[in-house]
């Protein structure tokens, strides 16, 4: 093989790396506010502080930890993105929290009114706040 050869085939190489890379697939504003979501019913408060942006971090906690002394799960979720552009998104979701007391009370906190609003922020999507 001659050196030219071998700078072709290195290119080669290199350019299909990058591509590859390049194909991840990005987080849609909905898979965000999934993420969100079931780290709040997992009680993984560092999650979804992760999926906030900066100006919801301190209430991505209060969420979180209202939580922590409750059995949460999280019944059919599902989320989609209502409108997009650049750097803000909505997304809605269908679904609840169910939150079982010590009491053996069961308590319904349904998804489906809220309006999550997201912002583009450090190149990824992140939760920040809610419209009703």
């Amino acid at each position: 093989m001659t050196h030219k050869s071998i700078l072709i085939i290195m290119i080669i190489v290199l350019i299909t790396g990058v591509l590859l890379s390049s194909c991840q697939a990005a987080r849609t504003p909905a898979d965000v506010i999934v993420e969100y979501l079931e780290a709040l019913a997992g009680k993984d408060q560092t999650s979804a502080v992760a999926n906030s942006c900066a100006a919801w971090e301190e209430k991505a906690r209060a969420e979180g930890a209202s939580f922590i002394n409750v059995e949460v799960t999280l019944e059919d979720l599902e989320c989609q993105v209502l409108n997009q552009s650049d750097t803000e998104a909505t997304v809605s979701c269908s679904g609840s929290f169910i939150s079982s007391y010590a009491a053996g009370e069961d308590q319904e906190l349904d998804l489906s009114g809220l309006v999550f609003s997201l912002v583009l922020e450090s190149g990824d999507w992140r939760m920040c706040g809610y419209q009703r």
